[in-house]
């Protein structure tokens, strides 16, 4: 996302770059360089588009392997019996929460306007490290 706006930048300095540059031969018309930035415009949406789908993708493969491991966790839990068997569904229940939290936001996400998007991926992101430690931490105590 930063590199979008980095990208921006750049192409508005070449374009500034080039309509300065122009020899008196070459006259920079008003239309050509409204042209120019409606190229620039189109290929940006490209860009962002195909930025945005490879994090659905991404995401959506996340979403795949956690509910992979909650069902590898729920097929242990079925073995255990007692209080331990209590915790550990409590524990499920936990990651299950964030997932859920996890699978709200990618729905706000692909829902949204683009100015929203980058704060909603971010906070994507911060689920993703949540559930990925909660598994962790369940892990190392079983």
């Amino acid at each position: 996302m930063k590199t979008l706006t980095q990208f921006l930048l750049a192409i508005t300095l070449i374009i500034a770059m080039v309509a300065c540059g122009q020899s008196k031969k070459e006259e920079t018309t008003a239309e050509d360089v409204e042209e120019e930035a409606e190229e620039l415009v189109e290929e940006t949406k490209d860009l962002i588009s195909e930025e945005y789908a490879d994090f659905e993708s991404q995401i959506k493969s996340f979403q795949e392997e956690t509910q992979d491991k909650i069902d590898q966790l729920k097929e242990k839990s079925a073995e255990l019996t007692g209080e331990v068997k209590d915790q550990y569904d409590e524990a499920i229940d936990e990651i299950e929460k964030k997932r859920e939290a996890l699978d709200n936001k990618v729905e706000e996400f692909k829902n949204a306007t683009a100015d929203k998007k980058e704060a909603l991926a971010e906070e994507i992101k911060d689920l993703e490290d949540a559930i990925n430690e909660s598994i962790e931490a369940f892990k190392e105590e079983i």
